[in-house]
């Protein structure tokens, strides 16, 4: 289609349209003229092969020719003829390419008309199915180029916008970016403050109740409050503090006093000991000797 549309702008001079069923046409006429250029191609190759053999027939007959030729010229030569056969030759090969080279003047004439009629018939058929499409085509190329025109104003102002649009969002984005960060961080200083707010509500809650207790008149009601608890465990700890310091106190005192007495003790006990171990020595042997028990202390 593109190859036919460029022939038809060469020949009309205009850019054209086909219809459907000129497409149609032309897509047969192109497929009968494929099937022909096929066939001719064949006969081309088959003529090629043939042409083959008769240049080596033709090589032969050469090589025969000229042992001919060598020979007729010898024979002319002892005969006093030299030269004959060589200028009737030369006259008959003049005659024969004369005449074939009118025939294929008058051949190629025939047929360059031939193809003349056709082409000027062929484009003169194409102009005239071709009028109307190229006179309907007219105002669409007028139209196709305004759009085209404003195709290409629109796209400018859009590349426009999209590049300052492209630009604030990235600054729109970052600055969203920082607004998110420090709403995280005021929102974790909310939540500090708020706890630290209900800590000291707590606080101050408990300070006003011990207060209250501490200023009731009641006596009893006052020992409730953590004042009066925390200087009895004041006074406990004071007083425990001092029999611990008189327990240590007393325990220094008896240290070298029983250290002493542990040191009898020890001393004791090992008495003891040898006294009884000198004992059973001496119950042994008296059963080996069957003397009396003695019992030494």
């Amino acid at each position: 289609k593109q190859w036919y549309q460029r022939r038809v702008r060469g020949s009309v001079g205009a850019e054209t349209v086909m219809t459907g069923p000129e497409l149609k046409k032309y897509i047969a006429d192109i497929r009968q003229k494929s099937t022909v250029y096929k066939a001719r191609r064949a006969e081309m190759a088959d003529l090629r092969a043939e042409v083959g053999v008769l240049s080596r027939t033709v090589d032969i007959l050469q090589n025969q020719y000229t042992d001919v030729k060598h020979l007729i010229a010898q024979t002319e030569k002892d005969k006093g003829i030299a030269g004959f056969t060589d200028a009737q030759d030369e006259l008959e090969k003049i005659s024969s390419q004369k005449g074939t080279v009118d025939q294929a003047k008058g051949q190629i004439l025939e047929d360059m008309s031939d193809m003349s009629d056709k082409l000027n018939e062929m484009i003169a058929e194409k102009k005239a199915s071709l009028a109307p499409v190229i006179k309907e085509l007219r105002p669409l190329r007028a139209k196709c180029s305004e759009l085209e025109q404003l195709h290409a104003q629109k796209k400018s102002e859009y590349d426009s916008l999209s590049a300052r649009l492209g630009s604030n969002l990235h600054s729109l984005e970052q600055e969203v970016k920082e607004l998110r960060e420090t709403a995280q961080t005021e929102e974790s200083r909310y939540h500090f403050l708020m706890h630290s707010k209900q800590l000291l509500e707590l606080e101050q809650q408990k300070v006003e109740e011990e207060l209250a207790v501490y200023k009731n008149p009641d006596p009893a009601a006052r020992k409730q409050s953590l004042r009066e608890q925390y200087n009895r465990k004041i006074l406990e700890q004071d007083n425990l503090g001092k029999a611990l310091r008189a327990k240590q106190k007393t325990v220094r005192e008896q240290h070298v006093p029983n250290v002493a007495q542990m040191a009898m003790w020890r001393d004791l006990t090992t008495l003891l000991t040898c006294k009884t171990n000198t004992l059973s020595r001496l119950q042994q042997k008296e059963v080996e000797t069957g003397g009396e028990n003695i019992l030494i202390l």
